[in-house]
């Protein structure tokens, strides 16, 4: 029952980053591969982590544990961000509390069914770095 619901947060997040325009935030000022990262956050992170990464996006409400304010990693953590523990988390490698009876969906293996061919591996690790170097670019710093 509770895969239903993160099923689909999946496809409406996919259907909400597929039609929704970046916010100018995404456009001016940040590297390409914060904009990329904006953009798979939009698709894959937005349902549950909200336009504004704060934790309150439309299905948050309905999940037993409520999402991370992902603004705020570095805050939570001496004001460093934490790179390596974001990427690991984001791949499927470092487990998260549970959203629902299960956890978080695993977005190195979505992005492994998304992707084809012989360069597959080296497209996961590109899509999960630009969404590290996107989350890293929105810490809030008070």
């Amino acid at each position: 029952m509770a895969w239903r619901g993160v099923v689909l947060a999946m496809g409406i997040g996919t259907l909400v980053g597929a039609w929704r325009p970046l916010p100018a935030a995404a456009e001016e000022g940040e590297s390409p591969a914060a904009q990329a990262g904006h953009r798979l956050y939009s698709q894959h992170c937005e349902v549950c982590h909200g336009i504004r990464a704060g934790g309150d996006g439309p299905l948050a409400s309905e999940l037993r544990v409520r999402p991370a304010d992902l603004t705020r990693i570095a805050q939570r953590r001496s004001g460093v961000f934490p790179d390596v523990e974001v990427r690991e988390i984001i791949d499927g490698r470092r487990v998260v509390r549970g959203h629902g009876p299960e956890k978080m969906p695993i977005w190195g293996d979505v992005f492994r069914e998304q992707t084809a061919g012989a360069t597959y591996e080296s497209d996961v690790r590109d899509r999960v770095e630009s969404l590290v170097t996107y989350l890293k670019s929105i810490q809030r710093t008070q």
